[in-house]
């Protein structure tokens, strides 16, 4: 049966016009779109030529071909003279662009590379992204396809269909067939299990049966054991009484010793000698009073040992000048200080002066990454904490050259990264106001890049 559908498909195959023409589909060009968006219009393109044209698409042809093809843009001639050896016809090149109000704009280009000229091109706006559906796309589509739509798809044999729904039926009723027999299988295989089933509910009965009585012996055991037992426990916590008003009374002493532990811990926490006091506290710890006192040095002693450890972050970014061990930890040791001791100790009072370094750190940091924008936050926090931090000061007041300096480097990327120099130019926008002259250029070269 198989074979048969086989030669009636092959028959197909054979019977559509060998010499039919292709559609090449270029990746689709998208602006100012979110990548999700971009690709679930993309994929509704592809997916409307691909399914009525016969098509060869951008994923068929070597990456480094499709790169030297990219650069034809809308250029006939071009298209001709780079695509001689390929196997196409046609070129379908699109666009896909968001306005300020969201609308969606999709622009198809046809190029045909016999007549070396573009002869369609084609635009529609679009409501939203969703308005872009495989349905309305397929509609726009065949507009601007439809003076070369019959070379581009093959003719039906409609007797080869006739033929081929024939065989669907038969094999239809054989599944029919088929299914009968399958049912009449599950319906033994069912009696057979409601036989066992029977079966395994009387065993279960007299398994039950013969498991009271097991129980019922063990019970009477279990009695005479707990008898014997009890007379046991009675003897053994007469013996604990005692232990436990000698350890009451040693408890007792031990919660008088942790109290004065933790009391001069507190005091060392005051004088910033945090090294002392946690080894004090480690060694305070080690004795037990299971009272209250027990869970005031634990929750010390974590305190003290979790403050040391951003206190140490802290210290370590500003000797290396590393703005995340810096900033991550302020706040988190801080609020340990002053859990520790209430209003904070010395290290409390120094914390702005440590954050200026941090915010420093940072705006270096962010400057050497090209994020002016967060380079100019950090250096005006940096100020903010401590207005005599000269480096970020200098910074500020040299807004002009540094602006001058974004300017400078986006005028060099326009022609090879126009995504980065973008980017550089709307920092500048952010940087400074309308009046500045920067402001102005930035603003007249990203409306030229945008265009």
């Amino acid at each position: 049966m198989k074979k048969k559908l086989f030669t009636l498909v092959l028959t197909a195959l054979l019977a559509l016009p060998v010499y039919a023409d292709t559609l090449f589909l270029m990746k689709p060009v998208v602006k100012e779109i979110d990548k999700s968006d971009a690709d679930k219009i993309t994929s509704a393109i592809e997916s409307a030529v691909t399914s009525n044209y016969k098509t060869i698409t951008y994923r068929d042809l070597p990456k480094g071909k499709i790169n030297k093809l990219g650069k034809c843009g809308m250029k006939a001639e071009c298209w001709v003279e780079k695509a001689e050896d390929e196997d196409f016809q046609y070129v379908l090149l699109s666009l896909v662009a968001m306005n300020e109000d969201e609308e969606i704009k999709v622009r198809f280009v046809l190029i045909s590379l016999e007549d070396e000229d573009v002869v369609e091109d084609n635009s529609k706006v679009y409501d939203d992204v969703d308005s872009v559906s495989e349905k309305r796309v397929t509609s726009q589509i065949k507009k601007v396809l439809a003076s070369v739509a019959g070379s581009l798809k093959g003719k039906k044999n409609s007797e080869l269909e006739k033929r081929m729904k024939k065989e669907e039926e038969r094999e239809a009723r054989e599944e029919a067939a088929r299914k009968k027999k399958l049912e009449e299988e599950r319906k033994k295989r069912e009696a057979e299990l409601e036989r066992q089933k029977r079966e395994e509910e009387r065993l279960e009965k007299e398994r039950k049966r013969k498991q009271k009585l097991q129980e019922e012996r063990q019970r009477k055991a279990e009695e005479a054991e707990l008898a014997r037992l009890e007379k046991e426990r009675e003897r053994r916590e007469a013996e604990k009484k005692k232990e436990r008003a000698s350890k009451k009374q040693s408890l007792k002493n031990n919660s008088e010793k942790l109290e004065r532990g933790r009391e001069l811990v507190l005091e060392m926490c005051a004088q910033g000698k945090y090294n002392a006091a946690i080894k004090a506290i480690v060694k305070v710890s080690e004795t037990k009073c299971e009272c209250e006192e027990d869970a005031k040095v634990l929750a010390l002693k974590t305190q003290l040992l979790n403050f040391n450890k951003v206190r140490e972050q802290i210290l370590k970014g500003v000797e290396v000048k590393d703005a995340s061990l810096i900033l991550d930890n302020i706040e988190a040791a801080k609020a340990l200080d002053e859990s520790i001791v209430p209003g904070g100790t010395e290290f409390s009072q120094k914390v702005d002066k440590y954050a200026s370094v941090g915010y420093l750190a940072r705006g270096r940091e962010m400057e050497k990454a090209d994020k002016y924008i967060e380079a100019n936050e950090a250096y005006e926090k940096c100020l903010e904490i401590d207005p005599d931090k000269t480096e970020c000061s200098e910074w500020i007041d040299q807004k002009d050259k540094v602006v001058k300096k974004i300017y400078d480097k986006a005028a060099v990327m326009k022609n090879f990264n126009p995504t980065k120099a973008k980017e550089l130019l709307r920092s500048i926008l952010k940087l400074v106001t309308a009046e500045n002259d920067y402001y102005k250029k930035a603003e007249a070269d990203l409306q030229q890049l945008e265009y």
